[in-house]
């Protein structure tokens, strides 16, 4: 069974963009952890809130490791998830650009999704992970 060379390096950009997305949840983490320890009620409810984000944001990761291996073994429902997570992706993005992330350092995080969708969404990602 061949894979089209297109979903190896769809796979490849999910698993790259679930790696980065692991260290940005752990950022996170680390944030929500250093508030935990100050104030008496202010900071430590962000502290929760950035815990919380954290959390997303690692699910998110875990997300795109799901449809890298479902892309790499040609599910169907890969299709659907990458989709799904590019899509999430994108709205992260977007987010964080309206809570003041610099366009250029936000861009960088848009580029596996955008690749992603493209793939997915062209006749060759179609028929590469058609439902089976």
């Amino acid at each position: 069974m061949q894979r089209a060379i297109g979903v190896i390096v769809v796979a490849a950009l999910a698993i790259g963009q679930a790696v980065f997305g692991v260290f940005r949840a752990l950022g996170w983490f680390r944030i929500g952890s250093d508030l935990m320890g100050r104030g008496v009620l202010l900071l430590p409810m962000i502290g929760v809130f950035a815990y919380a984000r954290g959390a997303f944001v690692f699910i998110i990761a875990a997300l795109y490791v799901a449809f890298a291996w479902g892309a790499f073994s040609r599910k169907g429902w890969a299709w659907w998830l990458g989709l799904i997570v590019a899509a999430i992706n994108a709205l992260l993005v977007i987010s964080a650009v309206i809570e003041g992330e610099s366009v250029m350092r936000a861009a960088f995080w848009l580029i596996a999704p955008a690749v992603i969708v493209a793939y997915l969404l062209s006749a060759q990602g179609r028929q590469a992970l058609k439902a089976r």
